[in-house]
Parts: structure tokens; sequence; C-alpha cells
């Protein structure tokens, strides 16, 4: 099916970058559906309407030279308050959201040590399975909304009125409909269903606390997003430490897994309300509006969810609790590192679109280098994560877990490896306008994917949904490097990635011989060794560095040199 996607009138003028940063907003969700915040910012790095009004026919000179003068000043303001608020909400989110990681990884560390495989394979069950439906909690109503705002030809406090009437009418039945086709489902599994009856009320809460989110994206103002992530974070490990003290039944851990969405939900609320007022307004006919225009991206997000969420869904019907506990740990600890390239992704998107919209050499050198950046932090992942999979298992859960948890972590270490140069290349396919093809490849990938963990699960339990998993993740990479070569004059840097073997072999042999000393030094070791040979031997040399840096500087030539390239270009390199 080809998707067709019609510009508003107040786009049609503009240049071809901002065309490019167009598509970039109406897709911003395709490759990270559930971290489509962190995305958002990037969404509004430059205006997207051209707001110098034309020329009165009678006074065109005149007016043209007030205007202008005015709206010069006005706007160089108002791109420095815009860049000023991007770069802090950015930061802002990047401290919050590592720390609240941190948050994250004791709680499961210390939930999977008190309730062994087989009672932490069930919750796990229960929140996978709740997972599944968090597409439909959001729709894409969201980016459709900062679209039209942006774009100028939506008023936002209508909008989000609108979509809070639309959330609240949808919200219950869908948390009425997981937990039927859960209780259905898991019939045999008491535990399980007591709670996906828990856990089902999230999806009400989820729903209901999207409908503030665009107005963060919108203003640019992502601090109670942040701190209520981290706030909700934390109550959850607090809630966890009291169960544990008070010795609770299993059920009640599912209470924890709420406890963050209603933090954000009342620290988000509060501060939308001082914003703009966002009363629900029950509309039809507007409410039909937003969700026929949002179907493109929650199709994407329906995708997206499936293919992060299906495996253990399938390892939970197919194999036994103690398998879903020992991938669920894995798969935690694994993707959590997963949040680099993410950010990496987020601050390079709006550079890709520019790249492609007025030099495609410069493009294909753009991505060249993000690749070789993400390759020099993936690699020692991928690398050290292998080597230290049965230390990291046993720490973060206990001695039942190593036997399939080790090799299982050491697959899904992998294939993060795989996923970030996947995000990249995505990501650059993207930017390139091949969102169709993308598309077209994460169904097939989806499907791969499924076929695999039907055929491997029942032998190989966890061990077979990790090894799925990365085959769908390289067989994804193959294809979306074959087709950038074919669109772009982008190509693999090889030899790059032969040079980065030097501090990689270092760091292995590092690690071999601290494998037995604790994991934290053992971690220490392995990234300092990293870095010390990566400056010494290559690829990433301090006098590498030094040029890059120093070129950073000097003005370069674009195709089309009415207007500079954005600072995120600069950056971008820079981050190698």
């Amino acid at each position: 099916m080809k998707l067709a996607y019609h510009l508003p009138e107040a786009t049609v003028r503009r240049d071809p970058t901002a065309r490019a940063q167009e598509m970039a907003a109406r897709e911003a969700f395709w490759q990270f559906p559930e971290q489509s915040t962190i995305r958002f910012d990037r969404i509004v790095d430059r205006p997207l309407v051209d707001r110098t009004p034309p020329p009165h026919p009678d006074n065109t000179t005149a007016d043209t030279t007030d205007n202008s003068s005015d709206n010069g000043s006005g706007s160089g303001d108002s791109d420095e308050v815009s860049t000023g608020r991007i770069v802090k909400a950015f930061s802002t989110q990047l401290i919050f959201r590592v720390l609240g990681m941190l948050a994250s990884v004791f709680t499961v560390a210390i939930t999977t040590r008190h309730l062994g495989p087989t009672s932490y394979g069930h919750l796990t069950t229960a929140i996978v399975f709740v997972g599944l439906w968090t597409s439909f909690t959001e729709l894409g109503i969201g980016s459709v909304i900062v679209r039209r705002v942006t774009s100028g030809t939506a008023d936002l406090e209508r909008l989000i009125r609108v979509n809070t009437g639309l959330s609240l009418v949808y919200c219950v039945p869908l948390s009425l409909i997981t937990m039927a086709s859960g209780l259905l489902i898991y019939q045999g599994e008491p535990e399980v269903k007591s709670m996906l009856i828990i856990l089902s009320t999230s999806l009400t809460v989820s729903t209901v606390l999207t409908c503030v989110q665009p107005i963060f994206v919108t203003k640019v103002d992502f601090t109670a997003v942040a701190v209520s992530d981290l706030v909700g974070r934390m109550a959850s490990l607090g809630a966890t430490l009291v169960m544990i003290q008070i010795d609770a039944p299993l059920v009640w851990f599912a209470i924890a897994q709420v406890v963050p969405l209603v933090v954000q939900l009342l620290v988000q609320f509060w501060a939308a309300g001082r914003m703009i007022p966002f009363w629900p307004i029950f509309s039809w006919r507007e409410s039909l509006s937003l969700v026929v225009e949002s179907l493109p991206q929650t199709g994407v997000l329906i995708i997206g969810v499936l293919y992060w969420r299906a495996d253990a869904v399938l390892l939970s019907l197919l194999s036994s609790p103690e398998q879903v506990g020992v991938y669920g740990l894995a798969y935690t600890v694994a993707f959590t590192t997963s949040v680099i390239s993410q950010f990496f992704l987020s601050s390079t998107l709006s550079s890709m679109t520019r790249r492609f919209a007025v030099d495609k050499k410069g493009f294909a050198e753009f991505v060249e280098k993000s690749v070789e950046t993400l390759s020099l932090v993936a690699l020692p992942i991928g690398l050290v994560g292998v080597m230290l999979a049965g230390p990291i298992v046993a720490t973060m859960g206990s001695d039942e877990f190593v036997s399939d948890g080790k090799p299982a972590l050491a697959l899904l270490f992998v294939a993060v490896t795989v996923t970030f140069m996947n995000g990249v290349l995505s990501q650059a396919l993207f930017a390139a306008h091949d969102q169709v093809f993308l598309l077209r490849l994460n169904v097939v990938n989806l499907a791969v994917n499924i076929a695999l963990n039907i055929v491997l699960i029942p032998s190989f339990g966890a061990v077979g949904a990790s090894a799925a998993l990365l085959f769908a993740e390289f067989s994804g990479l193959v294809v979306v490097t074959w087709r950038l070569h074919r669109k772009s004059p982008y190509r693999t840097p090889y030899r790059y990635m032969v040079k980065a073997l030097v501090p990689l072999t270092a760091t292995g042999v590092a690690v071999y011989f601290a494998h037995d000393l604790p994991l934290v030094i053992s971690g220490v070791i392995a990234v300092v060794v990293y870095a010390v040979a990566n400056l010494v031997f290559g690829p990433a040399k301090i006098s590498t560095l030094k040029t890059m840096l120093d070129s950073g500087d000097e003005p370069e030539e674009p195709d089309e040199p009415a207007e500079p390239l954005p600072q995120a270009t600069d950056h971008g390199r820079t981050t190698q």
C-alpha cells in the first residue's frame, strides 16, 4: 500500500530543507515508537512556516522594508530562543533519562532476585501482553497535533481539548478489551490473570496522559516530562522496596508497574494546566479528522510494538514461565544501552533531512560519520556484553538465571549492536524520503521474527527468542544497507571498521584477564582500555578529533548557498 501525504497550504512555498523537515515531523514515530517523546523535540528544530507576511500591494517597498526589519529582528530572537530551548530540552531529558534508567535497572535487579525466574516470568508475561496494546493509547494523534500547530493551520488548545475528549471516550474500553483478551488467553495461569487485571488499568492512565504531551512538544519545554519520568521511576523503586520488605504476594508487584504512570499523569497534568486549559471537548467530526490523519502513524506504531513485544508474548505461550523470566531479564539489561543510540538519532534527524535536501554527497558523508560514531559505542557494547554475559546475569538476577540467561544475554547484546547500525541507516532512508520502503521492510521483518520465534522457542526457549531477534535485526541491516547504497552515494565504512579491530582486540584481552574480578571493576577496565587504545591506535585518535574540531569552524559550500547549514550538522561531526 502506497501512502500519500498532502502538505497543508501554508507549507507549499517552503524550500526543500523545510519540506524535508516536514516529512521528518510526519514520520518521527517510525523508528522508535515507544520513545516518541524523545524524538519530538527535533520536529520543531526549525520553523515549519515562513512567518514573513507577503508585501501589501499598495505599498510594496515601504511595507516590505519595515516587515523585513521587524521580522528579521524578531525572527532572529525567536530562532535564538528556540535553539536554546531545544538544547535545554534535550539536555534535561538526557540527564533525567539516564538517572531514571539507573533507577529502573536497580528495580529490575532487586525484583528478579526476590521473585526468582518463575514468578518474575509471570510478572513479565503480564507486562508484555499489556504492552502489546500500548500503540492504541496514542494512535499517532500527538504528531498530527504538533504538525498542524507548528504549520500554523490549527489552534493548540482546541486540538488538545478535542484529543482529551476522544481519549476519555475510548480509554476505558481499551483497558476492558485488553483485560478480557488476556483473561481468555491465560485462563490456565491464575497468577498472570490477577496481574493482568491490575496492569490493564495502566492503559487508561497512559491514554489520558498522552493528551497533554503535544503541549510540551509544541512549547519545547520537557522539564515536566523529564521530572515526572524520573520521579515515577523512583516511586516504582520505592514501592518495590516496600513490597520486598513486607514480603508482599506476587500480584502486588504489578502495582509497582502502574505507579510511574500515575506519577507522570499528576505531574504532567499540573504542568500542562499552567500552560493552557485542556478541559475535554467531545466533537465527533474533529475527533474523526484527527484519527483519519493519524492512520499512517498508527499503523507504524502497531508494527513497531508488535515487533518488540511479540517474542516475549510467544515465549509465554510456547514455553515455561522460567524462560519468560530469563528472557525478560536479559532483554531489559541489553536494551537499556539502546538509549544511547536513541538520543544520538534524535539529535541528527533534522541534520540528515537537511543534508539530503541540499547536498546528496554531504548527506552520504554525514551518514558515514554517523555510522562510524555509533560503531565506536556499539561494537564494544557487543564485545564486552558477550564476554561478561554470565557475571551480568548473576549480578542482576541470581544463579538460577545464569544457565539460560548467559547465552540469551550474549545474543541480545549482539542484537543491540546491530540495532545501533540499523537505526542510523533506517533514519538515513527516512531522511531520503523512502519511508514507504521502510514500512514494507518493517512488515516483512515482523513476519520473519514471528515465524522464527514459533520455530525456535519450543526447542530453545529464551535462547531461541534471542536468536530470532538477532536474525531479524541482521537481515534488516543487510536490506537497509543495500537500499541506501541505491538511494544515495553512501558507502559502508569498512576500512574504519577494520581499524576499530585494534582497540576492540585490546579490550577483549583486558576483559578476558579481568573476567574473575567484580563486575564493576571489569567494566571500568574495559572502558579505560578501549578509550586509551582508541586514542593511541585509532580510529578515534586525538589528532583526528582536533582536525574535526578545527574543520568545524571552516565554512562549507552547500549546493544552495542561500543559508548556512544548521549547527546540528557540526555537532554531528564532532560527536565522533
